[in-house]
């Protein structure tokens, strides 16, 4: 492969300086060597921007066709994608619907009883004289922090 483009390379150069030597050979008796010069230069000028517009139409082709590619296989990853976080909301809602449910239905009433037992537990020691504390109503003051 080394070769090649070593190969390919060096008679891109052969012909590029045979060209020149041709179009310097073409000009007329009468011109200058200078006036030569500068026809030869706005010759390959115009060769090479011919040269770019070909490579640059190559290059948007190129990127259409990989837009296209790129686009007919990401679809598809965005719909397994979105199915997949639907599943997932899907789940979400799940535990927390079971969340609710077992905060309601399950601990509610095991708290409830848990703090009617305590009240009257707190009241049988009140009413029996074995609890000393004083029960302090509730204040709504604010501490300083």
């Amino acid at each position: 492969m080394k070769k090649i483009a070593i190969i390919g390379g060096s008679i891109i150069a052969v012909v590029f300086i045979a060209l020149i030597v041709v179009l310097f050979r073409l000009g007329g008796k009468e011109e200058s060597s200078l006036e030569r010069l500068r026809d030869i230069a706005i010759i390959l000028n115009q060769l090479f921007m011919f040269v770019i517009v070909i490579l640059l139409s190559a290059i948007t082709a190129a990127l259409f066709w990989l837009v296209i590619k790129v686009k007919d296989q990401v679809v598809p990853l965005l719909d397994e994608g979105l199915a997949i976080l639907r599943e997932f909301k899907g789940t979400a809602n799940r535990v927390q619907n079971t969340t609710s449910f077992v905060t309601e239905e399950a601990v509610k009433p095991i708290m409830t009883a848990a703090g009617q037992y305590a009240k009257i537990r707190k009241m049988g020691q009140i009413v029996s004289g074995k609890s000393t504390a004083k029960v302090d109503p509730p204040t709504f003051k604010s501490t300083p922090k």
